[in-house]
């Protein structure tokens, strides 16, 4: 910040000794400046300092204060007159301090320096605000929109304060830095990185199995990936019952899902939908290694831990994590794998990840080609980036425009029909309004709703893989695969698995930012520094607020807020399961209630019964799931039609087997209502 002449405030006075005219009118400019900011600075920080006080003790009022503006006028204007007073007298004692600098005839810069040094704290009342959740319940976009603002001015008064050290500061600092063994300075951020990563592992697996087991998963799409696994242990591959019935060979159209196939050695000693659920976790954890090795080579070593800690905080990442088991979360450790891999020329290790990650989802190779073409473009590691670039699309192309249509058709490229080039359909209709008419394409992708989805993805990062144009590659994948759709919600939901076609990308623009930054010849190691404490400033506040670490019903995973409970009740509910389930022979068809489905899905036909019973040999059904789609019309003409029998009842549970005794069906319609 500088005054009306131009001077930079930390700069020596040049009004001392030998000055002509001009120097001295010069200086008496600069003297008042510096006068008039240190007197703002100490209001502000006054003001700051009280409303913080008020803010955080005795402060049950401040919820409905922020979200209504209740407050009785009496402490309305205390408030106020509090906030003013406070001001008012940290600006009376500057002025004294400068008073008695003026009369010394020493020189006040150096009080100015110290106040830049103390400005962050004029932010005081924000973080009580930040921190409380229950104002932002419900109110996502307004924190959003709030921390926008606060990461902003963070930075700028970080920056300040970071070039305002006071001496003694310094020294302290270089003292206390001098105490650290060098094994902690070495070693310390990994061992926090892996502490970290222990955590979100262990969290997020005993956590997501509590809520498969608290009957929240469903058929679509934990029974789907789940019974791809067990039929390919069976020799059949990508064909899904689940989804089509009578044609399951058709799921090839839906996705091409390969690389689940590689864990099949981890899967067939432990056949069920929990190995998935574990394996989804653990990898997402294990993504923050590969990520803290990349970002270390372009930052110091603790920037590259903040940079891998945000990464296990990121509560969009967090809440795909929660929904269901999805081969897009796993993807993201081989997309971070293959990038460290390239950047350390481990080309063994980046040949098996680069292979992985390509085979784990039909559209993972479009972000894989859009690093492959960035490596190429900025001259580092050309050669691997070609070899990228040019396998990606390719195999997308095949897979894509010809391996997959020739499986028969499937509704998802009815996501993008905003865009289709009429007649034409598809994504070669897509592909071709995009190129021809960019002024449409670009109407359909700059909506409200995807600005603020936007919002969600960035604003934990503070906007770092904005701040440099070639790092708006990282936005390629997630642009053409959530942006580009018209008509289907969950693509640009935060808490949906299509987040992951974001995730990789922008964490890996973060430390190639940030190393920008430090390079820039203005400051560029402050506001680089202040740069990433807005950052951690942001994932903290969001991961409070939203995230699944703190264990609120403000955390959602897919379309549903989180419980992290465990009742008595649902104890016995799923040991009731796991009662009735023991009667399904192992190999027996079954078709079940959406909920009941995952649990019985290690087989090779599993049917959804909000379809139909599919001819399957036993229906299993929760009294939970029959208001699903069609669930209960189904259900009772199955049990109507005389080819089923009740079998066993267990609480809420009915297990029914195919042509079995009929004399109790009519008492299960009877409770049931049907």
């Amino acid at each position: 910040m500088s005054s009306g002449s131009g001077s930079d405030p930390e700069k020596p006075d040049q009004g001392e000794g030998g000055a002509d005219l001009a120097d001295e009118a010069v200086a008496a400019q600069s003297g008042f400046g510096s006068v008039t900011r240190s007197l703002t600075l100490g209001g502000l920080i006054g003001a700051g300092l009280i409303v913080w006080g008020q803010f955080t003790f005795r402060a049950k009022w401040v919820t409905r204060f922020l979200v209504h503006n209740e407050l009785e006028m009496k402490r309305r204007m205390v408030l106020i007159f509090s906030l003013l007073g406070g001001a008012g007298l940290a600006a009376l004692v500057v002025g004294v301090a400068l008073i008695v600098l003026w009369r010394k005839k020493r020189p006040i810069r150096p009080l100015e320096r110290l106040l830049w040094f103390l400005s962050p704290l004029i932010l005081m009342p924000v973080f009580p605000v930040l921190f409380r959740y229950k104002p932002w319940k419900d109110h996502h976009s307004d924190l959003l929109e709030l921390l926008v603002v606060t990461i902003l001015v963070v930075e700028v008064l970080v920056a300040r304060l970071l070039r305002s050290v006071p001496e003694r500061v310094e020294r302290w600092l270089a003292w206390l830095r001098e105490r650290v063994p060098a094994f902690l300075r070495k070693h310390g951020p990994f061992a926090v990185v892996v502490a970290g990563t222990l955590f979100y592992a262990a969290f997020m697996t005993f956590y997501t199995l509590r809520w498969h087991y608290k009957f929240r998963t469903h058929n679509f799409d934990l029974s789907i990936n789940n019974n791809l696994m067990y039929g390919a242990l069976k020799g059949v591959f990508m064909h899904s019952p689940v989804v089509f019935p009578n044609h399951p060979e058709r799921y090839l159209a839906t996705h091409a899902k390969f690389g689940g196939y590689l864990f099949l050695p981890i899967y067939a000693l432990f056949p069920k939908c929990e190995t998935l659920i574990v394996i989804q976790s653990v990898l997402l954890g294990l993504g923050a290694l590969p990520l803290y090795a990349f970002a270390k080579k372009r930052v110091s070593r603790w920037v590259a831990a903040l940079i891998a800690l945000s990464y296990l905080c990121y509560y969009p990442m967090q809440g795909a994590n929660f929904y269901e088991v999805k081969w897009l979360p796993i993807a993201c450790f081989f997309i971070l794998a293959t990038v460290w891999a390239v950047d350390a020329k481990r080309w063994v290790l980046f040949g098996l990840a680069f292979v992985a990650a390509a085979l784990m989802r039909e559209d993972i190779p479009i972000g894989m080609a859009v690093v492959g073409v960035f490596l190429v473009m900025s001259g580092y590691r050309p050669r691997a980036g070609f070899v990228m670039a040019a396998v990606s699309m390719t195999w997308f192309i095949i897979l894509r425009f010809y391996i997959m249509p020739s499986a028969g058709h499937w509704w998802f490229s009815d996501m993008y029909k905003g865009l289709w080039a009429a007649p034409g359909h598809g994504f070669k209709s897509v592909l071709k309004t995009a190129l021809s008419n960019p002024l449409f394409t670009y109407s359909k992708i700059i909506e409200k709703k995807k600005v603020i989805y936007l919002m969600y993805l960035l604003v934990p990062l503070a906007f770092l893989p904005a701040r440099r144009w070639y790092l708006w590659a990282a936005f390629i994948p997630g642009t053409v695969l959530t942006l580009f759709t018209t008509d289907y919600g969950p693509t640009i939901g935060y808490s949906f698995q299509y987040v992951m076609e974001w995730t990789p990308y922008l964490f890996l623009a973060a430390p190639l930012a940030l190393a920008a930054i430090e390079k820039s010849p203005d400051h560029g190691r402050s506001r680089m520094y202040a740069a990433v404490t807005s950052m951690a400033l942001a994932s903290a506040a969001l991961q409070f607020n939203f995230g699944a670490f703190p264990r609120r019903s403000t955390f959602k995973g897919g379309f549903f807020a989180v419980d992290f409970t465990y009742s008595a009740a649902e104890r016995e509910r799923y040991a009731n399961l796991q009662q009735i389930k023991k009667l399904i022979p192992k190999d027996a068809s079954v078709a079940a209630s959406e909920n009941v489905g995952p649990h019985v899905s290690s087989r090779k036909l599993i049917y959804s019964l909000r379809q139909s019973q599919h001819n399957a040999e036993y229906i299993l059904i929760s009294r939970h799931g029959l208001n699903l789609d069609n669930t209960k019309p189904r259900f009772a003409k199955a049990v109507k039609s005389g080819k089923y029998g009740v079998v066993k009842r267990i609480a809420d549970f009915a297990l029914l087997d195919k042509g079995y005794s009929t004399k109790d069906n009519k008492k299960l319609l009877e409770d049931w209502h049907l």
